[in-house]
C-alpha cells in the first residue's frame, strides 16, 4: 500500500468517528482539558497528520511544527498495525515503527481506531 493509501484510510476513520457517537465520546475524553491533539504521521515519503478535537478529528496535508506525537513507518507497517495484523509493541521492537513525542497518545489514538473499524 501506498502512503496515499494509509492517509485515505485514516481520512475515512475520521469521517466514521466524527459521525459515531462512541468515537466523539473518546475524542472528547483523549482530548480532555486541552485544546486538540496532533498526531504526525511520516509513511514512505509522505508526512500528514490528524488533527483531533473535542468534537472531530481531522487529516491535513504537511507537517505540524510540534505535534503532540509523530508516527513513522513504512505505509504497509502502519496499515497492518491500525488493522490488528500486527501487534504495535512488535512493529516497535523491530523498528519498523517509530515514535516520538508523546508515546501514550498512540494508545489513544489506536483505541479511537479500533472502535471506529469495529463498528464498520
Amino acid at each position: 500500500m501506498s502512503s496515499t493509501g494509509i492517509r485515505k484510510m485514516l481520512e475515512a476513520i475520521a469521517m466514521k468517528a466524527n459521525r459515531s457517537t462512541e468515537g466523539q465520546k473518546m475524542m472528547k475524553e483523549w482530548v480532555g482539558q486541552y485544546d486538540g491533539k496532533i498526531i504526525q504521521f511520516e509513511a514512505n515519503a509522505e508526512k500528514f497528520y490528524a488533527a483531533v478535537s473535542k468534537e472531530r478529528m481531522k487529516i491535513l496535508s504537511g507537517e505540524y511544527p510540534a505535534p503532540d506525537l509523530t508516527i513513522r513507518g513504512k505505509a504497509e507497517t502502519l496499515l497492518e498495525v491500525f488493522t490488528g495484523r500486527r501487534r504495535f509493541g512488535d512493529a516497535m521492537k523491530s523498528w519498523d515503527v517509530v515514535l516520538i513525542g508523546a508515546g501514550h497518545e498512540a494508545f489513544h489514538a489506536g483505541r479511537l481506531i479500533a472502535q471506529v473499524i469495529m463498528e464498520a
